[in-house]
């Protein structure tokens, strides 16, 4: 067996394939070289359509090579590594670098709708040189498999829980209406999704779910943030919470040293935790360092840093007081400039500096763009229009990392591109991104982003939500959310998905049918409503749910499957016996008056015999001859059930007993008979389902006491024939001699 583990397309080190996560999956990573464009990872769950923001292509055999020169001997158990198998494959366990040596590559090719596909060796080596040549035992195809897409129980519960919210955000919303900002409810409830996809993926454990989490906090913290905040304080909160410094070990090793101000990086850890905007805990390390004061202007400096970061305006009055805040933070810059202390001039400095918002002091002490730009945002100013230009000045010095999949959507964001930071999401989880693109679309953020009527294209959202729907609808438990998310989207394109899906949903209840029906006679399905209700039929029957079954198929007035049924009730019966009907049966069977007119017509053969095998048992002879002769004399009476209901005439002609059968119903049988005996394709039907029955009554060990079958145990089928017309024969000479 060979196990290989796919590379990671998060830049993090490990697999973005984590076992752990059940949501929707790409359906391979690809091993990229240095400067290659990643690929778009695809979704687990296959997809009608193809999205306008899919920028990537699909991985193929190609672009894969899993085994790289060099590369190391990976340990199947190391934590946070999922590896896949191929099963037979010619590289042994252990063996990996005489894999390597002889300078060999693997090679897969997935189709475009399963989790299964081919896998081969190849000779090509992959720093492009000459081909290695394959010897022919190596070219043999291995089937190569993926796990499915199906939504774990966690994932399931985010889904549900984030549909809850969308539809209850649907109820308060209107989109489309020009926003009044003291009638906007979408920072609220962006707070409440971004706090449940935070649960979820502490639950989960999954690198993509937690990567969809910094892109979509980086995004409500920039366009959604609480009133009761600015747009700088909710950036500078996403990025403590994404990327949090300096560190609590390196604060601790710090400060609880016997003289802080003396360690090497107690200025490093000051301008760190102000840069930050941890304007508290920047005071108690200023207050905390045990400084020896060599003058009392030094002191006074040091009382006056920790007052300006104690008065640093926050909140809802933060924009209004930043001005006058920043203006004492340029005069504190100019009074440090004169101090004698040059450690701690140096240090005040460039607190002053970091606080009045200095570009090149920022730039100098940050250590990302996610920094910088967070910074000059909170101190320079925190007027919302200039976010873009902090982004541009901070990437100057510090690129974007476009290989981390969360990085490059928040700087999307940052940068105020949302249609592409949204095709990244989309990349990390198409539920997520979905929800995301729902509350752009609300604040009319992605009016501009298609020109609906001259493409002739669904709304970015739209095709988002479609993409999420699809892996709802292919879920089990899911599949009512995915339907109305395409019930939401405009176009004809969601009601094609949910007519193609929705014949292929499990019916685990009859509420589950219930509702399935009604969205088939609000959309006009009825093709697929009577495709249902068979499939909910068929599900009965095999619960021995007769009554139930016949119901719902009358209520299509599907007469086919209701003349199926009952037949089949009649040949079980005479296979196995009678048995006691479900409650719905019981109901009809006596009072046929009961029955809906549809059911009554094509249950009459079964109600029949039911009533013959009731009257028998209740010693009501005559009766139950009357019944069974009237059934065997039915036009339209299947053959294959003529040779087993002559059977059932064995008891009631049995010369100690008195006459059951007048002289014009034995004619009429033995009319019936030599009908039968003439068709050769009934007959040989009839006999043929007759030694099923008697096979049955020697297998079986609890035939009721009156089964005709029970006093020829091994009598072959052409003998009952023949036994019953002797039996009639005397039958109609005892009528003769009786005078009849």
């Amino acid at each position: 067996m060979f196990s290989f583990t796919p590379s990671s397309t998060s830049g993090s080190g490990q697999s973005s394939f984590s076992p752990s996560f059940g949501g929707p999956r790409p359906i391979f990573s690809t091993a990229r070289h240095v400067g290659e464009t990643p690929a778009k990872e695809r979704s687990g769950a296959p997809k009608l359509f193809s999205s306008p923001i899919a920028t990537g292509r699909s991985s193929t055999a190609e672009d894969i090579a899993y085994i790289s020169e060099g590369e190391e001997e990976m340990d199947d158990e190391d934590d946070g590594v999922f590896t896949y198998a191929l099963q037979d494959a010619p590289i042994v366990a252990g063996r990996l670098q005489d894999w390597q040596d002889r300078q060999r590559t693997l090679k897969f090719r997935l189709p475009p709708l399963y989790n299964s596909g081919v896998a081969w060796i190849d000779g090509k080596k992959l720093d492009g040189g000459d081909q290695v040549p394959v010897v022919p035992e190596e070219m043999k195809i291995y089937p190569a498999e993926i796990p499915d897409s199906a939504f774990s129980d966690e994932y399931t519960k985010f889904v549900k829980d984030s549909y809850e919210l969308y539809r209850a955000l649907t109820n308060t919303d209107h989109i489309g209406r020009p926003i009044d900002p003291s009638e906007n409810n979408l920072p609220k409830y962006a707070t409440t999704f971004l706090q449940m996809l935070d649960a979820a993926r502490r639950r989960i454990f999954d690198e993509r779910l937690s990567e969809a989490y910094v892109v979509c906090h980086c995004l409500f913290a920039s366009y959604f943030a609480d009133p009761g905040t600015t747009r700088a304080e909710a950036l500078m909160e996403w990025l403590n919470q994404y990327d949090p410094r300096p560190t609590t070990e390196e604060t601790r090793d710090i400060m609880t040293a016997p003289l802080p101000y003396d360690e090497p990086g107690f200025w490093e850890l000051v301008h760190k935790l102000a840069m930050r905007g941890l304007f508290f805990q920047c005071s108690n390390c200023l207050k905390e360092a045990g400084v020896i004061y060599a003058d009392s202007e030094s002191k006074n400096a040091m009382q006056t840093a920790t007052s300006i970061l104690e008065t640093a305006p926050k909140g809802s009055k933060a924009f209004g007081g930043h001005r006058q805040w920043r203006a004492r933070a340029i005069t504190f810059a100019e009074q440090v400039a004169k101090l004698s202390d040059v450690k701690l001039r140096k240090g005040l400095i460039a607190l002053a500096n970091i606080l009045r918002g200095d570009n090149d002091t920022i730039l100098a002490l940050s250590e990302s763009w996610q920094e910088a730009t967070a910074a000059l945002f909170l101190f320079h100013d925190p007027a919302p229009s200039r976010l873009s230009e902090y982004y541009q000045k901070a990437v100057v010095e510090f690129p974007v990392d476009l290989t981390v999949i969360s990085e490059a959507g928040c700087a999307a964001i940052i940068a105020g591109d949302i249609p592409k930071a949204l095709s990244v999401a989309e990349r990390l989880d198409v539920c997520v991104a979905a929800h995301m693109a729902d509350f752009c679309d609300r604040q009319r953020m992605l009016d501009d982003f298609y020109n609906v009527a001259t493409l002739d294209l669904p709304p970015f959202r739209d095709w988002l939500f479609m993409a999420h729907a699809i892996n709802c609808c292919a879920n089990y438990g899911t599949w009512f959310i995915g339907a109305a998310y395409l019930r939401d989207t405009e176009g004809t394109e969601g009601l094609s998905i949910i007519r193609e899906t929705i014949t292929h949903v499990y019916l685990d209840s009859e509420r589950t049918l219930t509702e399935l029906l009604d969205i088939c006679k609000e959309l006009q399905f009825d093709k697929e409503a009577q495709q249902i209700v068979i499939a909910w039929s068929k599900l009965q029957l095999s619960r021995n749910q007769f009554g139930s079954a016949l119901e719902w198929l009358d209520s299509i007035g599907n007469g086919h499957e209701i003349r199926a049924i009952a037949w089949q009730l009649l040949e079980s019966s005479l296979l196995n016996g009678l048995t006691l009907p479900d409650s719905i049966l019981q109901q009809y069977l006596p009072s046929p008056q009961l029955c809906p007119v549809l059911i009554r017509e094509f249950i009459a053969p079964y109600a029949i015999y039911f009533a013959f095998k009731n009257h028998l048992k209740e010693g009501n002879i005559v009766d139950a001859a009357q019944y069974l002769a009237s059934l065997i004399q039915f036009s339209y009476l299947p053959g294959r059930f003529f040779g087993a209901l002559l059977g059932e005439l064995i008891p009631l002609l049995d010369r100690r007993r008195p006459r059951a059968l007048p002289t014009a119903e034995l004619i009429a049988i033995m009319n019936c008979l030599y009908q039968w005996e003439k068709d050769a394709g009934k007959r040989a039907e009839g006999i043929q389902f007759l030694e099923v029955c008697l096979s049955a009554t020697r297998e079986a060990t609890d035939l009721a006491e009156d089964d005709w079958r029970i006093e020829y145990p091994n009598i072959a089928a052409q003998d009952v024939v023949k036994l019953v017309r002797s039996k009639l024969i005397k039958e109609l000479s005892r009528a003769y001699l009786e005078g009849e």
